[in-house]
């Protein structure tokens, strides 16, 4: 009697602990807790927590992919193929550099995150196992032909020549109360906050961000204000018809019409205010990018030094024109702020290619077409496997 209770407590623990049943692939249950661990999984594959409004868009994206894996499994195992243990511990070795992490330290993360290691596990083996399904199959597929190629290219082109800016807005219908947000904006006020308590655009609960939109988004007048915001810009309220517009550029796409595009090599420095005057013989002395940053880490603002490639069109409006027409190797400045001079210095131009090569467009085709291939055989695997769900 007693090894008989020990028993059904033990298997009471066991069911507590995967949870309920939410769905079945061949009889073969998925569990709630394995839909939430590899919810947990892809927020950590995507850089992108998990919050209270996104959680059931992850559950939902967990059982889809659980499902999928199953069915992979299944089929790829009927025609055959196998993954060793060996194989799969060694894709885990792949992931761990290339993301920088020490060999045999991705069990411990996922630990920490309460992710049990057979649901990294099981995504793997369905992925390989799936590989060798595609490979089989991949002599079916036609090689891209020129035409596609060249055609591939031109929705490129077309692609580059429109203009997109990443956008949240913030609608309030009264001035008074737009401004204060304006406000509050500037003194350091989080965007997103202020726009689900005071907006009254659909894209409140989003906290005010509504994505890449075009120039036909909205009205002329706004639009026209958008085209000379650069990236991270806040606009004052504008008036419209239904209230006052607070726009926060969070990215933006210039038109492109060339093929390749200049790209600059900029350092910078910031001074304290009262050191820039005793220190400016030096400064003027500094004829390369070598000096400037030897220079800048011995006497800037630490947070403030800086060095790398940068686009023209991702400096703010400003700097752009600021280091147009400034020659290389020379310093520009001081800029001056309320708490420092800032300096910068355009080390270097040089022209990146927009448009990829043909054997590049080649590969990226290839990949479609294998992606659409493995999209349809799963789809067929799909027509004779039992699924149901269970919520």
């Amino acid at each position: 009697m007693r090894s008989l209770l020990f028993s059904t407590l033990i298997l009471l623990s066991l069911t507590a602990n995967a949870g309920q049943i939410v769905a079945t692939v061949n009889d073969q249950p998925i569990s709630s807790f394995d839909a939430e661990a590899r919810a947990k999984l892809i927020s950590i594959q995507n850089a992108s927590p998990i919050t209270k409004e996104k959680k059931k868009e992850y559950i939902k994206a967990a059982l889809d992919a659980l499902i999928n894996d199953r069915v992979k499994i299944t089929d790829a195992t009927k025609r055959g193929f196998t993954v060793s243990e060996k194989e799969i511990q060694e894709a885990i070795f792949h992931l761990e550099a290339q993301n920088s992490m020490k060999k045999g330290s991705m069990e411990s993360m996922l630990k920490k995150n309460q992710i049990p290691l057979h649901i990294l596990k099981d995504q793997i083996k369905a992925d390989l196992l799936w590989l060798q399904v595609i490979q089989q199959n991949k002599k079916t597929l036609l090689p891209p032909s020129e035409k596609e190629i060249a055609t591939l290219k031109d929705n490129i082109r077309k692609e580059l020549k429109s203009e997109g800016f990443y956008v949240a807005e913030m609608l309030i219908k009264d001035e008074k109360q737009a401004q204060e947000c304006y406000q509050q904006l500037h003194q350091g006020k989080s965007f997103p906050e202020l726009a689900k308590k005071y907006s009254s655009a659909t894209s409140a609960f989003k906290g005010g961000e509504i994505g890449w939109i075009d120039g036909t988004h909205y009205q002329k007048e706004i639009t026209d204000v958008l085209r000379v915001m650069s990236s991270g810009e806040l606009s004052a309220p504008l008036k419209t018809k239904n209230g006052y517009l607070i726009l926060l550029v969070l990215d933006r796409k210039y038109p492109i019409h060339t093929d390749t595009v200049p790209i600059w090599e900029v350092s910078q420095m910031a001074l304290n205010s009262n050191h820039t005057a005793a220190l400016g013989d030096q400064i003027n002395n500094l004829k390369s990018c070598s000096a400037f940053n030897t220079f800048a880490k011995e006497h800037a603002i630490k947070e403030s030094v800086k060095s790398g490639m940068i686009s023209p069109e991702q400096l703010p409006r400003e700097l752009k024109e600021l280091l147009k027409d400034a020659p290389t190797k020379h310093v520009i400045g001081p800029i001056q702020t309320p708490d420092s001079d800032l300096f910068f210095m355009k080390c270097k131009i040089t022209n990146k290619k927009v448009i990829p090569s043909d054997e590049e467009l080649r590969m990226r085709l290839e990949a479609d077409k294998m992606e659409q291939l493995s999209e349809r055989l799963l789809k067929n695997a799909k027509r004779f496997t039992v699924i149901e769900m269970k919520i």
